[in-house]
């Protein structure tokens, strides 16, 4: 069941990214949002969501001096923790998508199995010229989309990688089950969807099944 909000969270955070990206990020298509701003605004979607089903929880932000790459955020109460991060990727390149797993891996390895933990974990980018960004939606999904026009037409040439995410944890010995999915919040004029810009989230229960 809270498996059930924190994907209902997401899909409304849309919403949320759209109207922070208006307010604040007039040149977010040349960097996309501060890890920050994306993470709390998410982290405040998910406890609204379940202080409307009468779920209390308390929001906090791992300190930096646990030597996280960004900040990860935790959602908590005496029955469960939600684990949210967040990352920037203004590069789509080898070395930093190997840095997103390892922290992945990272916070996994602090959860506490004693009670149920979730993870959410949320990117965005801009797409640009680069190999690597043209592989980032494969990588993500382990698939390119069925229909690829609308992308085209955007100027953006997908690309599958030679491994996807979920093969890069396996290569590492930790195997993880989740729900990946993309988005493209971003619109122009109000109704047209802008393929350059890609919300990226991924969502997982433990213990795993």
């Amino acid at each position: 069941m809270v498996g059930d909000y924190i994907f209902s969270s997401i899909e409304r955070f849309q919403l949320d990214c759209l109207q922070l990206c208006e307010q604040h990020y007039p040149t977010v298509h040349n960097r996309g949002m501060r890890e920050n701003h994306l993470g709390k605004a998410l982290s405040r979607r998910i406890i609204a969501t379940l202080n409307d089903k009468g779920i209390p929880a308390l929001l906090e932000q791992c300190q930096s001096d646990e030597q996280l790459p960004q900040p990860i955020f935790r959602i908590h109460n005496n029955e469960l923790t939600i684990w949210i991060i967040a990352q920037r990727l203004l590069s789509a390149n080898l070395a930093r998508r190997k840095a997103f797993v390892q922290t992945i891996i990272d916070t996994c390895q602090k959860m506490d199995a004693q009670q149920p933990n979730y993870l959410v974990v949320v990117a965005d980018h801009w797409f640009d010229r680069s190999k690597a960004s043209k592989e980032i939606l494969g990588w993500w999904l382990g698939c390119l989309p069925d229909n690829i026009e609308p992308y085209n037409k955007d100027g953006v040439r997908l690309l599958m990688p030679e491994h996807g995410i979920q093969q890069q944890f396996e290569a590492l010995g930790y195997p993880l089950n989740g729900s990946y999915k993309t988005y493209h919040p971003l619109k122009k004029d109000g109704c047209r969807t802008i393929h350059k810009y890609i919300l990226l989230s991924a969502f997982f229960e433990f213990p795993q099944q």
